[in-house]
């Protein structure tokens, strides 16, 4: 079994949800290889880079389809947020035996963080993240 884990990262389009399947549309992907036992501030640095390269870009979520149920077949989206939601996401992509998994990666920028919109009256307003 190796030890390295190949994948299909999409970005800049949309997470489209039926009623029991998820996909990932999007024209901007890139692909990645990545240990099995990658932490999670590594493996978004790891995607970062490769689409960015030293652009100031955070990741902002990544999602992951997994089988929510069997009868029927019905897919749903899995948002990535810890090293535990990370091992489940390799794991279960390990047991469907296919050869690459599909992530979804949304991207900010650190102006976005505490971005300041211009009011009509010329004043500025900061707004932090919920």
């Amino acid at each position: 079994m190796s030890e390295r884990t190949s994948a299909v990262i999409y970005y800049d389009g949309e997470v489209c949800n039926t009623e029991n399947s998820v996909a990932f549309l999007s024209e901007n992907t890139a692909r990645l290889i990545f240990n099995q036992n990658i932490d999670l501030t590594e493996l978004h640095k790891r995607i970062r880079r490769k689409i960015f390269g030293t652009m100031p870009i955070k990741v902002f979520s990544m999602k992951y389809p997994f089988c929510a149920s069997v009868n029927p077949v019905t897919y749903d989206s899995f948002d990535i947020k810890g090293a535990r939601s990370l091992e489940t996401m390799v794991q279960t992509h390990l047991a469907s035996g296919s050869p690459y998994l599909e992530l979804y990666v949304q991207f900010s920028s650190p102006n976005t963080v505490f971005a300041a919109s211009i009011l009509p009256a010329g004043r500025e307003e900061y707004t932090a993240p919920a």
